[in-house]
């Protein structure tokens, strides 16, 4: 399977988990509220948002942990993933 940062992205949007993402050396957090081709919209904890040129994405950080925690029979152990493109 291949696995790029806007499949993270979108699985990260569909499950509600949160993420880091790495844009020109410096990581960004919170949930994926949106994204499509062009950029990905993020939710932080601060209640700000913060849109995001998907291109401009290194890396992407998914904290599995979370999904884990809400059903662990349906996801298995948590996994904590890095996804480089």
């Amino acid at each position: 399977m291949s696995f790029t940062i806007g499949t993270a992205l979108v699985d990260a949007r569909d499950h509600k988990l949160p993420v880091e993402l790495l844009v020109e050396g410096h990581w960004i957090c919170g949930r994926v509220v949106a994204v499509d081709g062009f950029g990905v919209v993020l939710r932080r904890d601060d209640a700000r948002q913060a849109v995001v040129r998907v291109e401009s994405v290194a890396a992407v950080n998914v904290d599995e942990a979370e999904r884990a925690s809400r059903a662990p029979e349906a996801f298995g152990a948590a996994r904590h993933i890095a996804v480089a493109r």
